[in-house]
C-alpha cells in the first residue's frame, strides 16, 4: 500500500547523538550506529572552557535591550563578568517551562522557545564542529539522528516546545521524519545507562529499582522493573512517574539569600564579590558538604570589607566561618527533604520491595544528599548506589535509547487523556445546553470527554487506540486531544475547569479524482499514548499521516508576539504550502508544528474554527448543528473539531480576514 509517511529506517542515520539540555549545564555524547558497538563518546572541549569537562554552562548573553545572542556557555559567563558590563546574562532558563513555577518574564521581551532556539543552535553548531573533527567527517549533518532529554515531570506543552526549538535551531529540519529526532524522559535515560551497570549490582530479572535523577533545576523519579523474559533485556516502568523543581539550583538560591544575610550590616555586595563566593560555595563546597563540619569561604577583595577581619561577624584572616548546622538547615535541608518526600511516595507507591536506588545526575553527586537518603531508606530497600560517572547518566543513556529505542517496553500514563466526543444525551448527568439534535432526531451530548488512556495505567510502548470516522469530502478537519492531571472521579464533560486541551492535529483531505465532492470517506485515527511524546496517525484510504506535538503551548508563544501587534488579526494557515499538515505529496515528512515555517519569528497558527468546514457540516459551525460522524459505537458517536472563521483566545478574537 502507497503511503504518504515513508516507514522510518534508521540503517539511514550513521551516528546517533544525545543532548541533555539542563537547567546549569548541557552535555553531548554521541555514538557510531554502524559497527554494532554501542561505544560513546563524551564531547569535552568546549569555547573559552580551559577544563576538559563533558558539560559546559547553559548559559546565554544578550546585549540590554536586544533579543540577538552574542555569546553561549562559558565564553557568556567570561564575558558578563566584565567590568562595566551591561549585558543581559540568561540562567536557569530552562525553568519556564515549569508550569508550577511563577517565575518572571525572561529580559528584552524574549521568550523561553527563542531563548533555548539560540542556545540550541550555538550548542549543537559546535557539536557538528567537534564531530567533522574527528571520523564524522564522513558524514554530513544529514546523517545525524538525535536523542533530546525532557524531565519526566514536563506537560505535554512544555516537550512539544523543546521539539519546536530543535526544529528552530537547524538541529532536525521541518520536514524530517520525527523520529529523526526523538524525546527521552532524562530518569528513563539514565535508567538505561544504570542498565548498563546492573551486572555490577547483581540485579537481575524481576527486580525492581528506582532512579533518582537530580540535576541542577528539577528532581525526577521513576522505578523500572527489569524483564530478562524476552532475547534481549528489556525495562518496564512500573510507577508513575514524579517530579518537582527542587535541583542544586535551589541550594544556590538559598545560599544567596544566607549570604546576604550574613553581610546584611556591610551593606550591599556587588555583583562581582557575590558570584565570586558563589563560584566556591558551587564549585567547592556544595558537592563536598557532609552535613559535619564547618566550612570557611575565601572572601573576595571585591567584597570591599577593610582589613577582611570581623569577629563578629564570623570573619577572620579574610575567611567567612560557616557552621555546619546553619549550612545544614538554611541551605541544604529545604531542598533534600523535597527531594526525601519525592522518593518515599515512589517507595510507597511500588508495592514490591525496591532492590536498588541509584542516584544520578550532578545534584545526584551529592555527599550530602547520599548520606540523607541513605538514613531514610537504607533499611527499606536492597542497596542504595551512586553509578560512575552519574552526571552523564543522563545524556549517555539518550545514545543508549537512540541505539535501541525498544529498550523499555512499558510506560506508565501520567495523565488521563482523550477526545471530546458526542455521545447520546442523558438528562440526568448532562445539562441541558449542551443537548442537541441529530439528523435522526436523536439527541446528544456535544462536548462529552470520551477517555482513552487513564492516568497511572501501565501501557505497553506500542499501545494504540484506533477510532473509525466519515467525513464529507473535500473537507479538510482537525481533532483536538483532551487531559485531565486530576485523581479521583473523571469529569464528565471537555468543558470542566480541570480537563483542559494539550494538543491539536490537524488533518489536510489529499485530493482523489475518483471521489465526487459531498462524498463520505472513511478515516481512521490511531493514538500511540505509550512514547515519551504522544504520536497520532491519521489514515485516509491509502494515505497516512503522521504527527507529534500540536500542542496549545505554541498558540501561546503567538500570542506574546502578538500582543504588541494589533493590527495582526488573522489566525490562518498557508495557504500555499501544500505539506503543512504531514506527509503529502513527496514531502519525506512533516511534525504538525510545521504551520510555523523556518523562521524564528512565530507564525500563524491554524485555531480551531479557522473557517476549515467541519466533517458532514458543509462549512456550518459545528455548534450549531448536528456535525456528528459516526465511530460505528451504538452508543456514542465521535466529532473532530471544526467549524466557523473566528475564534476567541486570550480574550482576543481572531477571524479570517476580509
Amino acid at each position: 500500500m502507497s503511503m504518504d509517511t515513508p516507514p522510518f529506517d534508521p540503517s539511514d542515520y550513521s551516528y546517533v547523538i544525545g543532548i541533555d539540555f539542563g537547567t546549569t549545564f548541557s552535555g553531548c555524547c554521541y555514538a557510531f550506529s554502524k559497527d554494532g558497538n554501542d561505544e560513546i563518546i563524551d564531547i569535552t572541549k568546549w569555547p573559552k572552557q580551559q577544563n576538559v569537562y563533558p558539560k559546559t554552562p547553559t548559559l546565554a548573553l544578550y546585549r540590554n535591550g536586544s533579543t540577538k545572542l552574542v555569546a553561549w556557555g562559558q565564553d557568556a559567563k567570561k564575558t558578563a563578568m566584565k567590568r562595566n558590563n551591561n549585558d543581559q546574562l540568561l540562567s536557569r532558563f530552562k525553568l519556564q517551562l515549569d508550569e508550577n513555577l511563577n517565575l518572571s518574564p525572561l529580559p528584552n521581551g524574549l521568550t523561553a522557545l527563542e531563548a533555548i532556539t539560540d542556545y540550541l543552535e550555538a550548542f549543537h553548531s559546535h557539536v557538528c564542529k567537534d564531530l567533522q573533527r574527528g571520523f564524522a567527517n564522513n558524514y554530513d549533518q544529514s546523517k545525524f539522528r538525535y536523542c533530546l532529554t525532557v524531565p519526566a515531570m514536563w506537560s505535554d506543552q512544555a516537550k512539544a516546545t523543546m521539539r519546536e526549538a530543535a526544529i528552530r535551531a537547524n538541529i532536525i529540519n521541518r520536514w524530517d521524519h520525527p523520529n529523526r529526532l526523538m524525546l527521552i524522559s532524562e530518569p528513563e535515560a539514565a535508567a538505561l545507562y544504570c542498565e548498563k551497570k546492573c551486572d555490577q549490582f547483581n540485579l537481575g530479572h524481576g527486580q525492581r529499582f528506582l532512579i533518582c535523577d537530580a540535576g541542577g533545576g528539577t528532581v525526577d523519579l521513576i522505578v523500572f522493573e527489569i524483564d530478562d523474559s524476552g532475547e534481549r533485556r528489556a525495562l518496564k516502568e512500573v510507577t508513575k512517574g514524579l517530579g518537582d523543581s527542587c535541583g542544586s539550583t535551589f541550594l544556590d538560591i538559598r545560599m544567596r539569600a544566607y549570604l546576604k544575610e550574613r553581610f546584611f550590616h556591610h551593606g550591599k555586595i556587588s555583583d562581582t564579590a557575590m558570584e565570586s563566593m558563589m563560584e566556591t560555595f558551587i564549585d567547592t563546597i556544595k558537592p563536598e558538604f557532609d552535613g559535619d563540619e564547618d566550612q570557611y569561604l575565601a572572601l573576595p577583595a571585591a567584597l570591599g570589607i577593610e582589613g577582611l577581619d570581623d569577629p563578629e561577624a564570623g570573619i577572620e584572616d579574610g575567611t567567612l566561618h560557616i557552621p555546619c548546622h546553619e549550612l545544614r538547615e538554611r541551605v541544604f535541608e529545604p531542598v533534600i527533604n523535597q527531594v526525601i518526600d519525592l522518593i518515599e511516595q515512589q517507595v510507597v507507591q511500588s508495592t514490591t520491595k525496591l532492590d536498588a536506588v541509584f542516584l544520578v545526575g550532578g545534584f545526584g553527586q551529592s555527599t550530602y544528599l547520599y548520606r540523607r537518603v541513605l538514613a531514610e531508606f537504607q533499611s527499606r530497600v536492597g542497596f542504595i548506589g551512586v553509578p560512575p560517572r552519574g552526571e552523564l547518566a543522563v545524556v549517555r543513556g539518550a545514545v543508549y535509547f537512540g541505539l535501541n529505542p525498544h529498550m523499555v517496553t512499558e510506560r506508565v500514563s501520567r495523565r488521563t487523556y482523550g477526545l471530546e466526543t458526542r455521545m447520546v444525551f442523558d438528562p440526568r448527568n448532562d445539562p441541558p445546553e449542551q443537548c442537541i439534535k441529530g439528523d435522526d432526531n436523536r439527541l446528544f451530548c456535544k462536548q462529552r470527554f470520551s477517555v482513552y488512556v487513564q492516568k497511572g495505567q501501565t501501557i505497553n510502548v506500542d499501545y494504540c487506540v484506533s477510532k473509525n470516522f466519515m467525513i464529507a469530502y473535500p473537507n479538510d478537519t482537525d481533532t483536538d486531544l483532551f487531559a485531565f492531571d486530576g485523581e479521583g472521579t473523571i469529569p464528565r464533560l471537555t468543558t470542566h475547569p480541570n480537563v483542559f486541551k494539550v494538543a491539536r492535529f490537524p488533518i489536510k483531505m489529499p485530493k482523489f479524482t475518483e471521489v465526487q465532492k459531498g462524498q463520505p470517506i472513511f478515516m481512521t485515527i490511531k493514538m500511540f499514548f505509550g512514547q515519551t511524546e504522544i504520536k497520532i496517525e491519521a489514515h485516509i484510504r491509502d494515505r497516512k499521516f503522521t504527527f507529534t506535538s500540536a500542542f496549545e503551548t505554541m498558540e501561546r508563544e503567538m500570542m506574546q508576539a502578538l500582543t504588541s501587534q494589533t493590527n495582526i488579526l488573522s489566525i490562518k494557515p498557508d495557504e500555499n504550502n501544500e505539506g503543512m499538515y504531514g506527509y503529502t505529496g513527496n514531502t519525506s515528512g512533516s511534525n504538525v508544528s510545521n504551520t510555523y515555517g523556518n523562521s524564528s519569528r512565530p507564525p500563524s497558527l491554524p485555531s480551531r474554527d479557522n473557517g476549515y468546514p467541519s466533517p458532514m457540516s458543509n462549512g456550518r459551525s459545528a455548534r450549531d448543528d448536528d456535525n456528528t460522524f459516526y465511530d460505528g459505537d451504538s452508543r456514542h458517536s465521535s466529532t473532530l473539531n471544526g467549524g466557523g472563521s473566528s475564534r476567541k483566545i486570550f480574550g482576543i478574537k481572531f477571524g479570517k480576514k476580509r
